[in-house]
């Protein structure tokens, strides 16, 4: 009798484990951060841009004369490029965008040529621009921090940020440094993850 109760006790346990190891929450997925208002800006390559195009998106701030941290991100995300098109990903599924700080001096033709250096493809790769003025309210619906004096960017914040189809933040990423690049790996994991949700 003694042994038929603890055997029952045993059986109770693994029981109880097994339903909640397959009933309990699965919080694997990206959390949401925050969310951004739709937006509309001018791609210098084609049509105007929509943020409602019901793509994921992986959001860069960047401006043409920045000396460093632009470039280098770019460098790194022409590799995630290829990394997502690998993955059948880039341009159906996910977009890289790219939005100037600074309108003023980054016209079409400056940010065409700029994105030329990075072999940008433009079916997923888009580059834009607007007024100062919505280009101000956009940083800030991102909390994206920046300063223009005398026509010169004087710093700015250097996030970046993964957007899913419906404007949701669902991860943060920094900008690529001379000694720290951008990490393309965990960028393409989270991206994966999100398209699959």
């Amino acid at each position: 009798m003694k042994k038929t109760g603890k055997l029952l006790v045993v059986c109770l346990v693994i029981a109880g484990f097994f339903l909640v190891y397959w009933l309990w929450p699965n919080n694997d997925g990206l959390p949401i951060l925050d969310e951004v208002n739709a937006f509309q800006l001018d791609d210098v390559h084609g049509e105007p841009f929509e943020s409602t195009n019901g793509k994921a998106k992986l959001v860069a701030f960047f401006f043409t004369d920045c000396p460093d941290i632009c470039p280098l991100t770019m460098v790194d995300l022409k590799e995630l490029q290829t990394m997502l098109k690998e993955e059948n990903l880039f341009g159906d599924k996910v977009e890289l965008v790219s939005i100037s700080l600074d309108p003023d001096n980054d016209t079409p033709e400056v940010i065409t040529d700029y994105a030329a250096n990075f072999q940008a493809d433009t079916k997923g790769w888009k580059w834009l621009r607007g007024t100062p003025e919505n280009t101000k309210q956009i940083a800030k619906e991102f909390q994206m921090q920046y300063e223009i004096e005398d026509d010169t960017v004087l710093y700015h914040s250097t996030t970046m940020y993964l957007l899913d189809e419906k404007s949701n933040i669902r991860a943060l990423y920094d900008m690529a440094f001379s000694d720290k690049p951008v990490k393309k790996e965990d960028i393409l994991e989270d991206i994966v993850l999100l398209t699959e949700e």
